[in-house]
């Protein structure tokens, strides 16, 4: 191959990945207002289906829950189907989950709804992810995983605006099928686009069993698994806290009505985001000092939970709609850090072909915080009438998970 020819692929490959990654980012983006999408027309809900608090945060907690079940079998099949029929196939699924959810005429179609969603978002960020370590060495995933992540925050930036102003002018139906017509127009398109991924330069660890079965024995005998599936626990119940529950907190303890709730509640939601992508630059940066590839995530991720944790603590206990707000931001951009430590350390700890399904292992973690966190929440504003202890109690689960990762600092970190 001559020089100008080798020159000419390398640019080629170099276009094509960021193609890639912006269509990764697009769908993560688009992924996140379909997850958010109902907590923006919460109380229009609860109003015409007459639902309580907690059976609000029962059914914010369904897609949690199937997402949390769907997650290892969705890493196996991340790990070995294609990820251009797997990720089109995902999509289509978000828009038809989407366009029933416009069309539900109860509670129960609605809660079904939600488990179709959950059923077709579950391999996203586990292909993604696999996506990228194909496409990027190992020193270069930091930066991309950490905008791959970004994507959720930003599309709950962009869903309390976007979704806002289409439910108040044509009704929340409308909005869900507005969704649903993108999802599924992403599906087709990359469908159309996406060919295969490359062959990926990585050395793993210890490389695992290849059958799913022996795999998933191997991934689970390991310590670290579970270590970084319980952080993720603590990473997603602060995300969900915030996401499932900003605009209601914004009408109800701090009076403001649905427009300034929903502006408003896009602040924190950008901080998560600028968090992520700063995540990701600040493990870039460590590992080009004496830093190891897993100390270089792991001081981030456990900097970013403790700092997340104490604002969380902080935000009901500020006298003024502003501080509040400040915490809230303080809360998720260091969620958003320690987020992408937690991602980019899980790529590091194992073969490259398990990475999917270590994933799928963090996610399962993060499934069940992401669960009990709107159901928890739910019961606590039901039975006190406040968010102060709903507050709280995230503040206490994240310390919680917080002395796990530091207990076990040894066993991942080198």
């Amino acid at each position: 191959m001559s020089i100008t020819t080798g020159k000419t692929a390398q640019k080629k490959h170099i276009r094509t990945r960021h193609i890639v990654l912006f269509f990764l980012i697009i769908a993560g983006c688009v992924s996140y207002m379909d997850r958010t999408a109902l907590a923006i027309v919460n109380i229009d809900i609860a109003r015409e289906f007459g639902l309580s608090y907690t059976s609000l945060g029962l059914v914010l907690s369904f897609f949690a829950t199937i997402y949390m079940v769907c997650q290892i079998p969705a890493g196996l099949a991340a790990d070995r189907i294609k990820a251009r029929s797997l990720l089109t196939g995902c999509l289509m699924v978000w828009g038809l989950a989407q366009l029933l959810t416009a069309w539900a005429s109860n509670a129960g179609t609605l809660v079904g709804a939600r488990c179709l969603l959950a059923l077709g978002e579950a391999p996203l960020f586990l292909v993604g992810t696999k996506i990228i370590t194909a496409w990027y060495k190992s020193a270069e995933r930091a930066v991309p995983i950490g905008l791959f992540n970004a994507s959720s925050s930003l599309g709950q930036v962009l869903a309390p605006a976007l979704l806002g102003l289409i439910a108040q002018e044509f009704g929340w139906r409308s909005m869900f099928c507005t969704l649903g017509g993108l999802c599924i127009l992403l599906g087709l398109t990359w469908g159309m686009f996406y060919q295969k991924s490359p062959t990926a330069d990585h050395k793993s660890v210890a490389k695992p069993k290849q059958t799913a079965r022996q795999e998933l024995t191997f991934l689970l005998a390991q310590r670290v698994s579970w270590v970084l599936a319980i952080g993720c626990a603590s990473i997603i119940y602060l995300q969900w806290l915030y996401s499932a529950w900003l605009p209601t907190y914004f009408q109800t303890a701090r009076h403001l009505n649905a427009a300034q709730a929903g502006f408003l509640s896009s602040i924190p939601q950008l901080a998560g985001f600028f968090g992520s992508l700063s995540g990701g630059v600040i493990i870039k940066f460590l590992g080009k000092t004496d830093y190891t590839p897993s100390r270089a995530c792991y001081q981030p991720l456990i900097t970013g939970l403790l700092v997340a944790a104490l604002a969380t603590a902080a935000v009901p206990l500020c006298p003024t709609t502003l501080l509040s707000l400040v915490s809230m931001a303080i809360a998720l951009f260091a969620t958003g850090i320690a987020m992408t430590g937690s991602l980019t350390l899980g790529t590091i700890v194992v073969a490259e072909e398990s990475i999917a399904t270590m994933e799928a292992i963090q996610n399962v973690g993060g499934s069940l915080g992401g669960a009990l966190s709107p159901l928890l929440t739910g019961f606590i504003i039901q039975h006190t009438g406040s968010f102060t202890l709903a507050m709280e109690a995230g503040s206490m689960i994240t310390f919680f998970c917080i002395s796990i990762y530091m207990i076990e600092r040894s066993r991942f970190i080198n």
